[in-house]
């Protein structure tokens, strides 16, 4: 009878314990399928657009001046004052900031603010914060000097380290077609293109911004 009665004991305890490790892996697998969600909408609007002009986001070449689709005329918010910044200065930068808003067929697809730093660099930190099309906000953090990945959902930041060689080519390639196409951007205002119907709007532009290391980290 003590015996058995133990044996319920270890079995109850060990059922316990196993149930937060259940629902953790539970929460993270959403967390991943909700990602990917997210990545396979921003890369899908990309191709249909021709920003990206294959199937593989990791191969794919930075896009350039000539082969960008033409500006769209009276889309632009009115120029501000600025300094000469041309393309050169878009590649050359060691930090950029800008916002991305994509329209399609008439309804918003989201918008996401990008923030890099140390471009060019085994060190380059990239972040992206995001609204989707359906109002959700959330965020992802790049850091390739520690190798690492985080996502912000719900408030919640989750470690997706074991995902930074997938995540990084993903948003890198997305990072870098975008700064293709300020290639040609005069300096001023926003930069919008737009293809097949659908548009693409780059605003809120700033070249080596001063980047604190504290954006590129879970708070």
């Amino acid at each position: 009878m003590k015996k058995g009665f133990l044996k319920n004991i270890s079995a109850t305890e060990s059922s316990s314990q196993s149930t937060p490790t259940k629902k953790k892996s539970r929460k993270t697998l959403l967390i991943l399928l909700a990602l990917l969600l997210i990545v396979i909408i921003i890369v899908g609007v990309f191709i249909a657009m021709g920003g990206l002009g294959n199937n593989n986001p990791a191969t794919t070449p930075t896009p350039t001046p000539g082969t960008s689709p033409t500006p769209t005329s009276g889309t632009s918010s009115t120029p501000t004052p600025s300094s000469s910044v041309t393309g050169a200065d878009i590649a050359g930068a060691s930090s950029l900031q800008y916002s991305v808003a994509v329209t399609s067929d008439g309804v918003s697809q989201g918008s996401y603010t990008y923030y890099g730093k140390n471009a060019g660099t085994a060190n380059f930190m990239m972040r992206i914060d995001y609204t989707d099309g359906s109002g959700t906000q959330g965020a992802f953090i790049i850091n390739s000097a520690q190798q690492k990945v985080w996502s912000l959902s719900d408030g919640e930041w989750t470690d997706l380290s074991d995902l930074y060689a997938m995540q990084y080519e993903t948003w890198n390639s997305l990072w870098e077609a975008y700064n293709g196409y300020l290639g040609a951007w005069t300096g001023t205002g926003d930069y919008t293109y737009s293809a097949g119907g659908d548009s693409v709007r780059i605003y809120g532009i700033s070249v080596n911004p001063s980047l604190p290391d504290s954006l590129f980290a879970p708070t």
